[in-house]
């Protein structure tokens, strides 16, 4: 049977024994596994706030490309517009540039033209004169011999007139 001082000592002491191990063992453990708990989760909040962080800073440079291309898009676009201006104006320099060395061609063609036509009209009036006193046996008075020279460069001039028209 049962012995009831020994089940008395036999339960305090197994009393004593969960008291015991409760104060020793339960409480550092349990002690330790809420502090390991917490701990995970802090590392699984920190975790997610820097998953956050990463998605935000992921949107923000993706802003930052956009903007980017955009403005490297506009720069292009402005050097496009800019270098059309600027072949627009060497093109308009070169052919007012072309028009007057045509222009200054000409005006030296017809100078040198004039020039040449003056000597061939001295050359015609000496070789007429020339041509007339040798010819001429007697001798013509100054006021002849002006009236003679006039009358050949008249002729010239319309002569000349009519072939340079033409």
């Amino acid at each position: 049977m049962i012995n009831q001082n020994i089940f008395l000592a036999q339960t305090v002491n197994f009393i004593l024994l969960v008291l015991l191990l409760y104060r020793l063992l339960y409480k550092p453990v349990r002690t330790f596994l809420d502090n390991r708990t917490a701990e995970i989760e802090g590392q699984i909040r920190a975790a997610e706030e820097n998953q956050a962080a990463s998605i935000a800073l992921r949107q923000q440079l993706e802003e930052q490309a956009k903007d980017s291309r955009q403005q490297a898009r506009k720069f292009l676009d402005e050097a496009t517009k800019r270098a059309e201006v600027l072949q627009a104006e060497m093109l308009q320099e070169a052919r007012e540039e072309a028009a007057a060395i045509i222009r200054r061609a000409q005006e030296v063609t017809e100078l040198e033209k004039e020039k040449a036509w003056a000597e061939l009209k001295e050359q015609v009036a000496e070789l007429s004169l020339l041509l007339a006193s040798k010819v001429i046996t007697q001798s013509l008075d100054e006021q002849q011999h002006q009236a003679l020279i006039s009358e050949t460069m008249g002729q010239l001039d319309s002569l000349s007139k009519g072939k340079l028209v033409q």
